[in-house]
């Protein structure tokens, strides 16, 4: 069953039984008929509770990456409903890095957040989904540098191979007069990309959202 079909299905039922049987109240019920959106796991539980087999299909909005992100540890001022998974928000991430730094700060951050569960694997895939393997690279090696782990040592054997050879901005529609701005990123240059700023700036910011992450 699609998403939409679900929601569908959902505004025929009893909300008042469907209230019992899942918990939730019947506010959130009605909303989300009215909207045709829920939260996922609110959306698995009633699928499980009237018998549905849903293909849940995630809206690839900024919103809903952003708030994702904070769902995996990002500190941004953002809800933390997003839904989609950290590897899907992986490969959203690096599509949108090509025209917003700020994902050059976000991503190696929340990676850092999940390396102990996250999959190599799947991870990896995600980058070459996204077609992005050096901005992944550069991203990884700075995660690294943040906090080493054994898995990112992981990822960075299996994105060697697939490094593209020209040299670009990281963000695309990057122009400058002064090229001696993007020649301190080390990290950067050696996934042939250019980026202003050294590492150190990014390792700093990091470590006051650790020490904020783990005082609250």
């Amino acid at each position: 069953m699609k998403t939409l079909d679900f929601f569908t299905q959902l505004k025929s039922q009893n909300l008042s039984h469907l209230e019992k049987e899942t918990g939730l109240s019947r506010q959130a019920l009605h909303n989300a008929v009215k909207t045709k959106n829920m939260k996922l796991d609110n959306l698995t539980t009633v699928a499980q509770a009237l018998n549905f087999k849903v293909e849940f299909t995630p809206r690839l909005t900024e919103e809903n990456l952003l708030s994702s992100l904070v769902k995996w540890g990002a500190p941004l001022a953002h809800s933390n409903e997003g839904n989609l998974s950290l590897e899907m928000s992986v490969q959203e991430s690096l599509k949108r890095a090509r025209g917003d730094g700020v994902y050059e700060t976000l991503l190696p951050y929340v990676l850092h957040c999940n390396v102990k569960n996250l999959n190599p694997l799947k991870i990896v895939a995600a980058a070459f989904n996204a077609n992005q393997v050096n901005v992944f690279g550069y991203f990884v090696e700075m995660a690294r540098k943040f906090h080493p782990h054994e898995k990112f040592d992981e990822m960075l054997k299996l994105l060697e191979p697939a490094k593209s050879i020209p040299v670009e901005f990281l963000v695309l529609s990057t122009k400058s007069r002064f090229p001696e701005l993007f020649d301190k990123n080390t990290l950067a240059l050696k996934w042939n990309l250019k980026v202003r700023g050294q590492v150190q700036d990014h390792l700093q910011r990091w470590e006051k959202w650790e020490q904020f992450r783990k005082s609250n």
